[in-house]
């Protein structure tokens, strides 16, 4: 080929987006049509108690189940203190970041700040960044053994497990000292998997929640909702891929949808544990006191080979 031809030769295309398709057959057995006959039958089969049957019609009708007695509570106090030491430590933590600190007193700016800068900061100074952050941390897990062993419930990871019919461990962490304040949406929009909804979300609650802190909202039935339909090709589209302009769109779209279903407040006591399914709209509620904490632990279960992250392409939002 001659250096005009080599000239003319059309340029590489970008990153080659996939089409992605989903069989009904691929779902979860609890998105089946007939997924309350397969699971009469599995009772049989395999011996559930009342208990773990009813978690699993729970969560094939409403699209949740709340646990209890199931993280011992000194582990959540001392996952609460480590926290919390957090801010008196005169040793930087490397590879811990916290969120959405509000480093001056002036307009409401956000930082996500490391922990080995924030000990730069004098005592005094970190406080009045804590008393005026509504601040979170993910990951934790990897900087706190009482984080890390909430974390490896293995009652928990048996649920979820048993509800997701296959082996799921846990994966992402995020932890909230206050009312999220999070609009409507469904996990599902967040995530990359495929096939879709084989996931399970965890809400930990870590003192007993006020109803004027903000508590996390949620609306039985929901996870059977029509998802939003211009992510016409998920797990590529989703809140992380889509235009920006279309984030708002899917806000209206998520409120519009819960009006269909009643409305609930986990108003949790301290251990309460809230598992809810890919597609169950929730959020946070209005914080009425914001002199209130919300202290919680959030996690992800995922079973192997379900994430896709590493398939899809950008430009992504976050």
């Amino acid at each position: 080929m001659g250096l005009l031809d080599r000239l003319k030769k059309p340029k590489p295309a970008g990153p080659q987006v996939k089409k992605w398709v989903t069989r009904p057959e691929d779902m979860p057995w609890f998105d089946q049509a007939n997924a309350e006959q397969v699971l009469e039958k599995r009772r049989a089969e395999r011996n559930y108690t009342d208990r773990e049957f009813e978690m699993l019609r729970q969560w094939v009708r409403d699209g949740y189940h709340v646990v209890d007695n199931v993280v011992d509570m000194k582990l959540i106090d001392g996952m609460v203190q480590d926290i919390e030491n957090l801010w008196t430590t005169s040793d930087g933590i490397p590879g811990l970041v916290l969120h959405d600190l509000r480093l001056t007193d002036g307009p409401e700016v956000t930082h996500n700040v490391p922990h080995v800068d924030l000990v730069k900061h004098s005592a005094e100074q970190r406080q009045e960044i804590k008393k005026r952050s509504h601040w979170r941390c993910s990951e934790f897990f990897k900087y706190s053994k009482n984080c890390a062993e909430i974390r490896l419930n293995p009652e928990l990871e048996r649920l979820i497990s048993l509800i997701m019919d296959r082996p799921t461990p846990p994966e992402y962490t995020v932890n909230f000292m206050w009312g999220s304040r999070q609009a409507l949406h469904q996990d599902g929009a967040v995530f990359h998997l495929h096939p879709p909804n084989y996931l399970c979300g965890v809400w930990l609650a870590c003192e007993d929640i006020s109803p004027d802190s903000g508590p996390l909202v949620y609306y039985p039935g929901s996870h059977r909702s029509q998802f939003f339909p211009k992510f016409d090709n998920y797990p590529q589209t989703n809140l992380h891929c889509c235009p920006k302009e279309q984030m708002q769109e899917y806000a209206d779209f998520m409120e519009q949808q819960a009006k269909n279903y009643e409305r609930h407040q986990f108003v949790a006591k301290k251990g309460q544990v809230l598992l809810w399914h890919a597609m169950l709209i929730h959020g946070g509620d209005t914080v009425r006191r914001p002199e209130l904490t919300r202290h919680s632990y959030v996690c992800h279960y995922v079973p192997p080979g379900m994430k896709k992250d590493d398939e899809v392409v950008g430009p992504f939002n976050w």
